[in-house]
């Protein structure tokens, strides 16, 4: 038996593993929460990111242009001012790595691919034009404030490259950043843009600016978005687990509650207003159902000690008659009082309070008392090892309802089939005893049917067998009580096969 618990003892992390492992399925109600809320709070996350790098890039880009463009007005407006021998020697002075300045005494034709720059190239002339005004013209005067003026197109202004990444490019190459490092890019730079001012001697300055080291675009920050998701994961973690909580107290309660009714105990009412209603709820309909069990107890006790008193009277009334009378109604009396007995039996079962039963002990005790009554009953030849029977462990269980059911599959298989064997196959979880008789089985179709209370097969099972058409149900029930069930089967040698399963606490 000590060997037995040390195997029992060893399913304890396994089963604690299993149970984390059914709380997170995507069956349960606590990982789907999570999955739903997780993945709705991820997408947010996405697409306001998204949202932000759109407005991020826009005025980035604008800071850009704005800032090159002024450089460009400022440059134009200091060489406009000067004459053309200065101009000369300022342009040497002016001239750097990313800003070159030429004279044409010609209207210069600026060209190139405008088609993936178009919006940028009118912004930065619209900046530049802008700047110009300002000053040429001077700064708006106080009364024209807030008052719409025509800007004068003195400049043109066409950008040939622009290398600042859209927000869903950085959105991809942040994704591609964790699975393969990401290929290197050796842009001539950020931008590159080629302006045309006409000054006012008539000649035309033209102006290439490009930014080499002008600060890159930021990447996507997924980084960020990902430590966000997982602590969002967390902490719904925590949040579903306390809301999900009461309802696996409340589910325990109401399989323990099936299983041993008078024995538990009412759910705890503490939680919030939702969950202490229902806790309520579930402790009244307790106290109903064992009111109602209670007084059905008292009055089939009260029908049976009333019913004995005259029957007993019958029985002595029916000694007084001839033997051709007699016979009958003593075999009449004796079904009714069997019927009687059983349905009695059959209601005070859900009553009856649990204890620890040693299986080992109950089986050898209802075989030997049918070979005692020289039935031809035995256990499984690998049972018949006293190490062997002893190693099944104890089963929490209703004694008399356990006993009774298993007595009454046996007596069913040996009223039927005649010879009779009995196994068992002990789990962790689960303890399933199988019945196994060489009668001539059942119909298939009539497997399920023979479960209902009073129900009987002919002429395959002869009512001059005995028995009332309540031995099945009552086993079952007795092991649904158990959390169990039994099932038959025919055999494919001949036979009934009657497999009762109770599942251990």
């Amino acid at each position: 038996m000590p060997e037995t618990l040390k195997m029992r003892g060893k399913w304890s992390l396994p089963e604690a593993v299993r149970r984390a492992a059914a709380r997170l399925s995507p069956d349960s109600l606590l990982s789907r929460l999570i999955l739903i809320f997780s993945g709705g709070f991820f997408a947010i996350l996405v697409l306001t990111t998204i949202y932000a790098g759109e407005s991020r890039h826009f005025y980035f880009m604008r800071g850009l242009m704005a800032d090159r463009a002024r450089s460009m007005a400022e440059t134009a407006v200091l060489l406009d001012a000067c004459s053309p021998e200065i101009r000369f020697v300022l342009r040497e002075q002016l001239n750097t790595k990313g800003f070159k300045v030429y004279f044409s005494t010609l209207p210069p034709v600026i060209s190139g691919d405008v088609e993936d720059t178009r919006e940028a190239s009118e912004l930065m002339e619209t900046m530049l034009n802008r700047s110009l005004s300002r000053l040429y013209d001077g700064p708006r005067r106080p009364h024209e404030h807030g008052a719409k003026r025509e800007i004068p197109r003195r400049a043109a202004l066409m950008v040939n490259e622009l290398n600042l990444p859209s927000p869903m490019e950085a959105f991809y190459e942040s994704v591609r950043g964790y699975v393969a490092p990401p290929p290197r890019k050796n842009h001539s730079s950020v931008y590159r843009a080629t302006a045309v001012v006409p000054l006012h001697d008539g000649t035309w300055l033209i102006i290439e600016d490009s930014s080499p080291g002008y600060p890159p675009m930021p990447a996507f920050p997924l980084t960020g978005i990902i430590a966000i998701e997982l602590f969002f994961v967390g902490i719904s973690l925590i949040a579903f687990f306390l809301c999900v909580q009461p309802l696996r107290r409340l589910a325990r309660a109401a399989d323990s509650f099936g299983r041993d009714i008078p024995g538990t105990p009412p759910v705890d009412e503490r939680g919030p207003t939702e969950v202490r209603e229902a806790a309520q709820a579930f402790n009244r309909m307790q106290r109903s159902i064992r009111e109602f069990l209670e007084e059905r107890e008292r009055t089939l006790a009260a029908v049976s000690h009333d019913l004995r008193t005259p029957l007993t009277r019958m029985r002595l009334r029916v000694e007084q008659l001839d033997e051709s009378q007699r016979i009958p109604l003593q075999k009449d009396i004796g079904e009714l009082q069997q019927l009687m007995d059983t349905t009695i039996d059959l209601a005070r079962s859900n009553t009856e309070p649990e204890a620890q039963v040693d299986v080992a002990s109950l089986l050898e005790t209802l075989v030997e008392d049918r070979q005692d009554m020289g039935l031809d009953i035995s256990l499984e030849e690998r049972l018949q090892n006293r190490d062997e029977l002893c190693s099944i462990a104890p089963l929490k269980a209703r004694p008399q309802s356990l006993k009774r059911c298993l007595a009454n599959l046996m007596d069913n298989g040996l009223r039927y089939g005649g010879h009779v064997v009995v196994d068992v196959k002990d789990a962790p979880d689960l303890l399933t005893v199988t019945i196994a008789d060489s009668g001539p089985g059942i119909p298939e179709a009539d497997l399920e049917k023979v479960f209902e209370p009073f129900f009987r097969i002919e002429p395959s099972r002869n009512r001059s067998t005995g028995g009332t058409g309540l031995g099945l149900s009552i086993a079952r029930n007795m092991a649904r009580l158990h959390g169990g069930n039994v099932k038959l089967s025919n055999r494919p040698e001949g036979g009934l096969l009657a497999v009762a399963t109770f599942r251990r606490s």
